[in-house]
């Protein structure tokens, strides 16, 4: 198991340390009187170190008062696993031996990559409660997988509109819009489920007891699932696709 507490105390003297070592960068530029491009690039891997110690402790943080790492186990080693790998791709790219332009497609990846983990996370919680869902919930993942290999290409294809052609992301929103549906049919079917056994005890919402919403985790995702359906809709009636 681990100690979280010394995970906290970690990141905290990351913080101190950053802080002072950039307080003297800061002191010895000023009385030099010169700002060159290494020392922007010390401090700019400084506030790296800040940044990514930030980000872990407001997970951690947000385990204490709801329980998020025994809840989203999978979507927080995952989200920890991408923590540490930005901090390596930003200080690459800070001292150049990655260009910007690789760095800028690695955090788009990242972002779809963390997105499917929160998205695999939530859809689990409701397996071993009918065979249907499921189906659903199996096939909704490989609609999951679908989208992340076709967005891919997107990130990494320089002009993808035009190389990729129409048809691909006419693919793509059709595999972007079922993904959202089955997501959507298996919270409804789940919410019909813990209505009908509400003894059950619902790994969706927050850890407090006197708090009975969703997790800000979910509601993030049916966000996300939203604009997934809608958005290519709009565009195909925009563009007359349905006359």
């Amino acid at each position: 198991m681990i100690d979280f507490a010394e995970f906290k105390k970690f990141f905290l003297f990351n913080l101190i340390g950053a802080l002072i070592i950039s307080a003297l960068v800061a002191v010895i530029t000023v009385i030099i009187g010169e700002f060159n491009e290494v020392t922007a690039r010390v401090l700019f891997t400084l506030l790296m170190v800040v940044m990514h110690s930030l980000i872990s402790l407001a997970f951690i943080w947000d385990d204490e008062k709801q329980n998020t790492f025994d809840r989203l186990a999978f979507f927080i080693n995952v989200i920890f696993i991408i923590i540490v790998l930005s901090f390596l791709v930003s200080i690459f790219g800070i001292w150049k031996i990655i260009p910007a332009e690789a760095v800028w497609n690695i955090y788009q990846t990242f972002f779809v990559i963390g997105f499917a983990a929160l998205h695999i996370d939530i859809l689990s919680k409701a397996l071993n409660k009918e065979k249907f869902m499921d189906i659903i919930i199996y096939l909704n993942y490989i609609f999951i997988a679908i989208v992340v290999l076709m967005l891919l290409p997107i990130i990494y294809i320089e002009n993808a509109i035009k190389t990729l052609g129409e048809i691909y992301f006419r693919f793509l929103a059709a595999a972007g819009i079922i993904d959202g549906t089955l997501s959507i049919l298996t919270i409804i079917f789940y919410k019909l489920f813990m209505n009908k056994h509400p003894k059950v005890e619902n790994p969706l919402h927050g850890a407090q007891e006197k708090k009975k919403g969703l997790s800000i985790w979910v509601w993030i995702l049916l966000i996300y699932l939203f604009i997934q359906i809608v958005i290519p809709l709009l565009f195909f009636f925009s563009s007359g696709i349905f006359r």
